[in-house]
This record gives C-alpha cells, structure tokens and sequence, in this order.
C-alpha cells in the first residue's frame, strides 16, 4: 500500500488554518481596542506607566500576543501563497505542522 500526497491539497489545507488564525488574532485585537477605546500602542503607554492593574496587565499580554500572532500568520500566509506546489517539500511541510500543533 503506497501513500499519495496532493501537495496542492496540503497547501490549501494549511492556507485555510491560516486565515482561520489570521481571523482569529483580528477579532482578538478588535476586541480590545473596543474595550479600552484605544491603540493597542496607546494602551501599552498607559499600562506601563501604571503597572498597579493587574487586568489591564493581563489584557496588555494578551493583545500583544494577538498582533504577535497576525505578524507570524500574515508571514506564513504570504510564504506559502508563494509557493509553486511543485516545490512544496516535506520539511516545509514539517515546519507548518510545527507551527498548528
């Protein structure tokens, strides 16, 4: 019994994970700046000059990990947008299925 990998399926797999988490990290970063009315630039201004609250505290790592996680979504969306699925090898693969573990 052999295995067949459809590359193109894979790629469309994983692009479809991506705009999944791209989707994700936006809302996360909306929901935020709805609740604090502001940048998320702003806000860190403002938490680090009052580190007494804690929620505040908590929200800042929380919304710098959203817009940590759109930087590396939208990183990986356009790496694999650029692919010719003729050059979709296994250790590109590896480090995708690395990254939705």
């Amino acid at each position: 019994m052999s295995l067949i990998i459809n590359r193109k399926l894979v790629k469309n797999f994983y692009k479809a994970e991506l705009f999944y988490k791209l989707h994700k990290a936006k809302e996360c970063i909306k929901l935020f700046e709805a609740k604090y009315g502001k940048s998320f630039k702003e806000f860190e201004r403002d938490v680090k000059t009052n580190s007494e609250n804690f929620e505040a505290w908590d929200d800042y790592m929380e919304w710098k990990s959203c817009i940590k996680e759109l930087e590396t979504v939208n990183k990986l969306l356009n790496v694999i947008s650029n692919l010719n699925c003729l050059n979709l090898n296994f250790s590109i693969l590896y480090i995708f299925a690395l990254y939705f573990q």
